[in-house]
């Protein structure tokens, strides 16, 4: 008789052996991996695994896992993002990527503020966080239009730009989110009380914790880049054990910079890059991709387990009140506010038509969503905050299932590839 606990294994196993199948499921004619992965989740939640598909407005449990395990995987993404690009960071070579940031971003984050206020009917707080848990792109989702890792090859300029923007862009909403948890703890929004607030802001969670985390990071990535590589190291064994110094390169780079009040998602892609340039200095490059490899596997085998409650949940109750307003809002930020600010961003720029929408319009949505919105349920109370759970769950769906039927074959389009 299969028992519960062996369907879940049976699943799992299946689930990490389906993660190998991404260069088939790759192709424009087919499904994408993400979009199979949901619809399993969708019918496992109909079997006796429904009861493992916690809910984390529900429980404290719930909360506390998806929290941490969304956590988990988003660092090691940005981890992996940081090592994947050959191109240097500089202020031409990541133009694209500036202008995101500086302008697409800042944009999304007012769009979304007013459509949550006007729409869904949220207070200002509330609707600031749902800004800042869906104005960033996520690093694990968007595979199918970054690079594909380091020494691979020609790097586009919409691959470079999305995969940095997906590495940096986590850390930089999080002011956004601690602005949100500011306005909500207020009394009023307005006297002496709100200016001091946001004075603390400005300047602490702002300018301090940004400047702390890219800080943090390149010094952990420079040192541990300086061991890896001495004669002790582990670039010194063949790569051995090369999963461990990712793995130890992002929990030290995350954990140091969140000691000292600094942004972790920031520390973690410049520790990523600071290692990444190193290597590039000692062996071009040779021993990167080894971590680099294993921080994708690692990425996969979560991904595939959030994927499949991500389905089981949205259809067991995720969704339930959901309104067309809020539908409205998921529906805008994929189809509208997204590419409008990414093609406005992209306007100082030479570049194709094509390679401007494709910077605009494939800001994929995932994880690092969830865990924004965890994270900030966690640390105070938020009137509305189901309405930003739905819209969130929403657009992850919608950026799984149309980005990922459109980006293969734009990417394709764009790059040349057969």
């Amino acid at each position: 008789m299969l028992e519960t606990r062996d369907l879940f294994f049976l699943v799992t196993g299946l689930g990490f052996f389906g993660m190998t199948m991404m260069r088939l499921f790759g192709r424009p004619h087919l499904p994408s991996i993400p979009m199979l992965y949901v619809m399993a989740g969708a019918l496992l939640s109909l079997t006796s695994l429904s009861v493992l598909i916690l809910d984390p407005r529900e429980t404290a449990l719930g909360l506390a896992v998806l929290r941490h395990a969304s956590e988990i995987i988003v660092i090691v993404a940005v981890a992996g993002a940081g090592l994947a690009i050959d191109r240097p960071g500089t202020l031409r070579g990541w133009s694209h990527t500036w202008l995101l940031l500086a302008v697409a971003m800042p944009l999304t984050i007012a769009g979304l503020t007013w459509m949550g206020m006007a729409f869904a009917g949220l207070p200002l707080a509330t609707a600031i966080l749902l800004a800042a848990v869906l104005s960033p792109t996520d690093p694990v989702l968007a595979r199918s239009v970054q690079v594909e890792g380091p020494n691979e090859g020609c790097e586009h300029d919409v691959q470079v730009a999305l995969t940095a923007e997906a590495g940096l862009n986590d850390g930089l909403a999080f002011p956004v989110v601690y602005l949100a948890l500011a306005l909500v703890a207020l009394p009023a929004l307005s006297g002496p009380a709100l200016e001091e607030a946001l004075v603390h802001w400005a300047w602490f969670d702002l300018a301090y914790r940004v400047a702390a985390g890219i800080a943090v990071g390149w010094a952990v990535g420079r040192a541990m880049g300086l061991f890896v590589h001495g004669r002790w190291g582990d670039a010194q064994c063949e790569a051995a054990n090369a999963g461990m110094v990712v793995l130890a390169v992002t929990f030290v780079s995350y954990g140091a910079s969140e000691a000292v009040d600094g942004y972790g998602f920031l520390a973690v892609f410049f520790a990523a890059r600071a290692l990444r340039t190193h290597s590039a200095r000692e062996d071009e490059g040779r021993y990167i991709e080894h971590p680099h490899q294993f921080s994708d596997q690692f990425e996969k085998g979560i991904l595939a387990l959030f994927l499949l409650w991500l389905g089981g949940y949205a259809v067991s109750g995720g969704l339930g009140g959901l309104t067309m307003a809020e539908s409205a809002i998921a529906a805008l930020l994929v189809f509208v506010l997204r590419p409008a600010a990414g093609m406005l961003a992209m306007l100082p720029l030479a570049g194709s038509f094509g390679e401007r929408a494709a910077m605009g319009a494939f800001g994929i949505r995932g994880l690092g969503t969830l865990f924004y919105v965890s994270y900030a349920a966690g640390e105070a109370s938020f009137e509305g905050i189901d309405a930003v759970w739905r819209i969130s769950i929403v657009a992850i769906l919608l950026s799984i299932f149309v980005h990922g039927t459109l980006a293969p074959l734009a990417m394709r389009r764009i790059t040349g590839e057969d």
